[in-house]
């Protein structure tokens, strides 16, 4: 079970799970603000403004033992892990006079730091289950199994959970679709080059090693992770690709429960709907249906104990995080160390921290809220908004393809944004979560769980805004086109990326572009498909129609020729959104910034103008440095583009910068056929 397509679009791949501070947060460590001093003077800018800007940061941040990546997203998630376990250490102990947030968090994180104990469990926290599972007598009993795994947070067969119809956007149906896989993607079953079939090579014997964590023979562990390949391989035949889950007819078809039972009739679907959870469901939104009959498929041809073995498997992947030493490090080796180039298993404490921010993230928001975040962090992120707004505003009305017609549809989207800040005005309810001190596993089960039905209680409900998609100490960024708003955490509002130390071109450049970029993800090429409601519908004339695609279509040739390793080129259409958002964002942003100096020219600062400034303070919050193996991992899943293309693609389409840093007319960063949406 998670949060299904609703087509959340967010800055970064996923939301790590972080903290940060504007009044008492520990001070900044290393070169947090930026300084001339980290420019790469030897550099031309107006050769490759990235290698300008962020050339020293990395030759200074050496990728940690730790980690896959390091950037400055990266710098704040460790300023914050560090912040967040002073406070789950401060709630850890016993005390009665605790309230039940506090003895929520600090019994869940004590918990999970409680090594001895789940080392002297073993994988014993998983027996019932694993019994449960080896009892089954029939197919027929397979959905009845779905839904105890589904609420515990494991992935067998396919995905379920709630989202606003796409169609009516105000309120929230049940949705189902593709899963049941171990690797990231379907591709990774398909690919034939020599890296992708020694990545199923190692998956098949990582899987193998899992089996005999639990007990099996070597002989018997082989066969069942042949099992698992084959009967996920048949799953990922019939998923659909994650380019074409970026268009939102595509995953869109709504039918009756009935429909649904005719695409994969061997499954118990009333058994698996009535149990789930939810509401009483008569219709729902099966978001690739040729998944589901290809799902029957296997279902039938596979044998009874073949799909228990293949439920084994997902219960252990699952849950191997929090079990014991053996299984956490075979997880590692295979889905941190093989598949993303990370050397060492992060410490204990921040494994914890992250878990615990994972189940209880608004409860530890709560009190970092308090002993953090001050009212004004808040007030001027909404004035930065209301700028970007304006400008947005502005650009749509002299745009000179655009109609009319389309303009006034356009100016009425994004008149209709709602804006989400810092943290939500109404915090989760957490008292129907038991945490139990010295249970671990119980624990994350219990979280999972809790988190499961509440996204099932929205089904049949009208739309709730207010409910925030992750954690108030998340360290991204994001844009519902369903919801037709934008989400800036507490967690992205400091240095590098919002400074109130900072002169306002760098803060319109760094969080400013980000704002810009969010507000523009309404009009990328997926947001624009949906109205100011949220709704999936046509708002364009047939002619800005074309000519959007046109646009659309030079970013997406654009990306598509850069590479994020020597032999693996960018997914033009898959970055396509995120491409977008960062070219528009950054325009608008400029414009922003030129509407807050109102024709008045700032003193140079450091011997930088202020429109120089603005463009380092894009470039400043993308400076990483990655593994091969993360790169070679992000490009086959993630729609963002690697750092030096995000700030060198985006520049070199803008004349404003050739402008600022006086570059000549064939530089390498003023792109000749330059691409331009918003």
């Amino acid at each position: 079970m998670r949060n299904l397509k609703t087509v959340l679009v967010a800055l970064m791949l996923g939301a790590a799970s972080l903290t940060a501070g504007q009044t008492t947060a520990p001070a900044p460590a290393g070169n947090v603000r930026f300084s001339a001093d980290m420019l790469d003077k030897n550099i031309d800018p107006c050769t490759d403004f990235y290698a300008f800007a962020c050339r020293k940061w990395q030759a200074q941040n050496p990728i940690p033992s730790d980690r896959p990546s390091w950037g400055r997203f990266n710098e704040l998630q460790d300023r914050g892990e560090i912040l967040v376990r002073g406070i789950l250490e401060k709630y850890s102990s016993d005390d009665p006079k605790r309230s039940a947030i506090e003895q929520k968090i600090g019994d869940y994180y004590i918990s999970c730091m409680d090594e001895g104990a789940i080392e002297k469990a073993g994988s014993k926290p998983l027996r019932s289950t694993l019994d449960r599972v080896a009892a089954l007598k029939s197919k027929d009993e397979l959905a009845r199994e779905a839904v105890r795994l589904h609420r515990e947070g494991v992935g067998v067969f396919f995905e379920s959970g709630s989202q606003p119809d796409f169609k009516d956007a105000q309120q929230v149906i049940f949705a189902a679709e593709q899963g049941g896989l171990g690797l990231p993607d379907r591709d990774y079953y398909f690919k034939d080059d020599e890296k992708s079939v020694e990545i199923r090579k190692q998956y098949r014997a990582h899987v193998q090693k899992m089996f005999k964590l639990l007990g099996d023979s070597s002989e018997k562990a082989t066969a069942e992770a042949k099992v698992v390949m084959d009967i996920e391989t048949g799953l990922a035949k019939g998923s659909l690709d994650r380019t074409s889950q970026r268009e939102p007819e595509k995953i869109y078809h709504k039918m009756s429960t009935k429909d649904l039972a005719t695409l994969s009739p061997s499954f118990g679907w009333q058994v698996y709907l009535e149990g789930i959870g939810a509401p009483p469901v008569q219709s729902l939104n099966v978001a690739e249906p040729d998944f589901f009959k290809q799902f029957d498929s296997v279902l039938k041809s596979t044998a009874l104990e073949d799909w228990k073995t293949y439920m084994r498997w997902h219960v252990v992947h699952a849950n191997a995080p929090t079990l014991s030493a053996a299984f956490v490090n075979e997880n590692f080796n295979f889905f941190s160390k093989t598949l993303q180039g990370t050397k060492e298993l992060a410490p204990r404490w921040k494994r914890c921290v992250r878990e615990a921010t994972g189940n209880l993230g608004e409860a530890i928001g709560q009190k970092y809220v308090e002993e953090t975040f001050g009212p004004e962090g808040k007030a001027r992120t909404l004035q930065m908004v209301n700028a970007l707004e304006v400008a947005l505003g502005q650009d749509i009305k002299a745009l000179p393809w655009m109609g009319d017609d389309t303009k006034k549809q356009a100016a009425e989207k994004l008149k209709a944004i709602t804006n989400r800040i810092a943290y939500p005005d109404k915090w989760r309810d957490y008292s129907g979560l038991k945490i139990v001190r010295g249970d671990a596993l119980g624990n994350s089960l219990r979280g999972k769980t809790f988190a499961v039905q509440h996204d099932l209680d929205k089904v049949g409900k009208p739309l709730d805004k207010g409910d925030w998609p992750y954690p108030p100490s998340t360290v991204n960024a994001s844009y519902n086109p369903q919801q037709n708003n934008i989400t800036f955490p507490a967690g992205i509002l400091q240095p590098p990326f919002f400074d109130h130390q900072a002169d306002d071109a760098m803060n319109f450049g760094a969080i400013g572009a980000a704002i810009g970029h969010e507000l523009t993800h309404g009009f990328d090429d997926e947001g624009a498909k949906f109205d100011p409601n949220g709704n999936l519908q046509n708002w364009w004339t047939d002619k800005d129609k074309e000519e959007f695609e046109k646009r659309t279509g030079c970013i997406k040739d654009q990306y598509g020729d850069y590479n994020a390793l020597p032999d693996v080129k960018l997914n033009g259409k898959l970055t396509l959104g995120e491409n977008t958002a960062d070219n528009g964002g950054l325009r608008i942003a400029y414009m922003a910034l030129l509407n807050t100096l109102a024709g008045k020219e700032p003193e140079p600062i450091d011997g930088l103008t202020a429109k120089q400034r603005f463009f380092l303070g894009f470039a400043n919050v993308w400076c990483q440095n990655r593994t091969d193996q993360i790169a070679r991992y992000l490009a086959n899943i993630d729609p963002h583009s690697p750092g030096k293309w995000r700030v060198n693609g985006t520049v070199s389409n803008m004349p404003e910068f050739r402008e600022a840093y006086r570059c000549k007319a064939d530089a390498a960063m003023v792109r000749q056929n330059a691409c331009r949406v918003w």
